[in-house]
């Protein structure tokens, strides 16, 4: 008897993890969705928000992203500081069909006040598309007047979030340049 609880068990337990999946990996739902997502892609053609109506702030590149790349969600503050930036916010959200599969980290510099971090992040992402961190690489984008610094992930690779996200760093980099 005790062996026949024990088997049990530990079906139980599998069957338990494995109901622990990493969601919907591809079905015929997420494949239209992700139909959806590549005719939802911007165009910079179709600009909702204009670049000369919002401030050439963070605040500013914000609403600009959000009126014309999708990017939604609640801005979390982060801690700019660490990488000599005046200000920094992050996006998580969901795009094309995925869930939670878009990160977006904005930060802003002042150019005139750069101090010792801020001078050795800018320098590393010019020189190398990114920065290293506490060890870790950090894959970044600087905006065309290097004002402003970008860190995107996008979990989703299929061809409509591969676009939004050519589309998103493509605003990103000619804000107020």
């Amino acid at each position: 008897m005790k062996r026949f609880w024990m088997i049990f068990l530990a079906a139980a337990v599998l069957l338990s993890l494995s109901a622990c999946g990493v969601g919907d990996v591809g079905g015929a739902s997420s494949q239209s969705a992700s139909s959806a997502a590549s005719s939802q892609a911007p165009s910079a053609l179709s600009q909702k928000v204009k670049e000369d109506s919002v401030p050439d702030s963070l605040s500013g590149l914000q609403k600009y992203l959000q009126g014309n790349a999708s990017v939604t969600g609640t801005a979390e503050k982060m801690r700019a500081d660490i990488i000599g930036a005046v200000s920094g916010v992050r996006y998580q959200y969901s795009y094309g069909g995925g869930k939670n599969n878009v990160t977006l980290e904005l930060y802003e510099y002042d150019p005139s006040k750069l101090n010792a971090a801020a001078q050795k992040v800018l320098s590393q992402v010019r020189a190398n598309g990114g920065f290293t961190l506490l060890g870790q690489k950090i894959g970044a984008v600087l905006s065309d007047n290097e004002k402003y610094l970008m860190i995107y992930k996008n979990s989703a690779t299929d061809s409509g979030n591969k676009a939004y996200t050519d589309q998103i760093a493509k605003l990103f980099r000619g804000f107020k340049k």
